[in-house]
């Protein structure tokens, strides 16, 4: 039997395809985007070298190097991943020429042998079922326009999601950041909100302990028409960290 490498966690949602009601479709519970940057400083914890600068210096001089292969028009297989320029658009005859209006280059990416074997490793855990429609998908920074892992008094922090508005008369209604080390919550209700909408909402952060924090919004906004009778709540998949 196969080594299992890593367990994924995922929600399953109904799944919306023709002729498949009744079915659910797994969906992976983490959205968190991670840049060059963040991804060396978390190899520089694991391998116990002194800085991330080394090693994001040397990932950034392979990447430029592999972009200018490719642009020459080389393949590339690093293993993980092959990637090759192509040019798309028709040409109308042997004597046409490039036209920026009909053609295009771009740059097409696809697994490479370790990571289809690392992935024929990996098995799935289901966390719970969840509404397709609803949930928070995203969070960014109003400034940067980077996703979040660190929460920063004073910024003002951009939720995403869909069916998320903070609305109903129930008291509990309003978006919560959890300290995850004490238990204790901190309510924010409709009117302590910057934005509070269907798909976006914004928060400028207050002050906070140090730690890790869940976020959580509980509404009884159900889209058009009437609130809906109860109250419903979802979670952000990643936990949101104060220095």
């Amino acid at each position: 039997m196969s080594e299992i490498h890593r367990t994924i966690k995922a929600f399953l949602y109904p799944n919306t395809m023709k002729n498949a009601k009744g079915t659910y479709i797994a969906q992976t519970s983490k959205y968190q985007t991670y840049n060059v940057r963040e991804i060396c400083e978390i190899a520089k914890e694991k391998s116990g070298l002194p800085n991330a600068d080394s090693i994001e210096y040397h990932v950034n001089l392979f990447m430029n190097e592999m972009m200018e292969l490719i642009e020459d028009g080389n393949k590339v297989n690093t293993g993980y991943f092959m990637a090759q320029a192509n040019i798309k658009g028709s040409f109308n005859s042997l004597g046409d020429t490039y036209d920026p209006q009909r053609h295009n280059v771009d740059i097409s990416f696809w697994p490479g042998a370790k990571s289809r074997q690392r992935a024929s490793k990996m098995r799935a855990e289901i966390l719970d079922v969840r509404p397709l429609n609803f949930g928070v998908w995203r969070i960014t920074d109003g400034q940067t326009g980077l996703e979040v892992r660190k929460l920063v008094m004073n910024r003002v922090i951009i939720i995403n999601g869909e069916k998320i508005k903070i609305t109903g008369d129930d008291p509990k209604a309003g978006l919560y950041l959890i300290h995850t080390e004490s238990g204790s919550e901190m309510h924010f209700s409709e009117s302590k909100l910057y934005k509070n909408g269907n798909a976006k909402i914004m928060l400028i952060v207050p002050e906070l302990l140090p730690g890790n924090y869940q976020l959580k919004i509980t509404t009884q906004y159900g889209g058009k028409g009437k609130p809906l009778a109860q109250s419903r709540s979802c979670v952000y998949g990643n936990l949101l960290q104060v220095d």
